[in-house]
């Protein structure tokens, strides 16, 4: 361990943010587990965690442009573009313009895209009830009060690095 507290701190930081990017691996791993359709599972490898957003995005409110799924996401229009034209090229989502307004790109699930969707959101459930047990086992509410007034100093300093 470090010589400070906040060495270890910023130790432990680091390991949850590059964990993050190694998440979209095991996410894939726990869907493609869970599909039963073979050509489903193959095609999981080659979908960003951002497309598999996308479409539990779209089984919430089943239109939306790429604009409003950005703005949920908390990702990029360009983001959502590149994730979505893999989604379009596997036939995940399929797109519509209104005769009126040719400008907006509106996306919807196909069956195959709801398929995948639906267990997304089941390992997100599943991840987030056993975080739940595992944390409420070996915390108390006063231990988990601190630990969420750290992380939301954390949150605050990071949002305003350049301030």
């Amino acid at each position: 361990m470090g010589i400070h507290p906040q060495d270890d701190l910023f130790t432990l930081l680091r390991q949850v943010r590059t964990n993050q990017s190694d998440t979209g691996s095991q996410e894939q791993k726990w869907i493609i587990n869970h599909l039963s359709d073979p050509k489903l599972r193959a095609m999981v490898p080659h979908l960003s965690i951002i497309a598999l957003h996308i479409l539990s995005a779209l089984q919430t409110q089943n239109v939306q442009t790429g604009i409003a799924l950005a703005e949920s996401l908390g990702v990029t229009r360009g983001g959502i573009t590149r994730a979505a034209k893999k989604l379009l090229q596997y036939g995940l989502v399929t797109t519509e313009k209104l005769p009126n307004n040719q400008k907006n790109i509106y996306y919807q699930l196909s069956p195959q895209g709801r398929t995948i969707a639906q267990v997304h959101d089941q390992m997100h459930q599943t991840l987030e009830q056993r975080f739940a047990d595992k944390i409420n086992a070996k915390y108390s509410a006063a231990e988990l009060k601190i630990v969420t007034s750290f992380l939301n100093d954390v949150i605050k300093i990071e949002s305003n690095i350049l301030n």
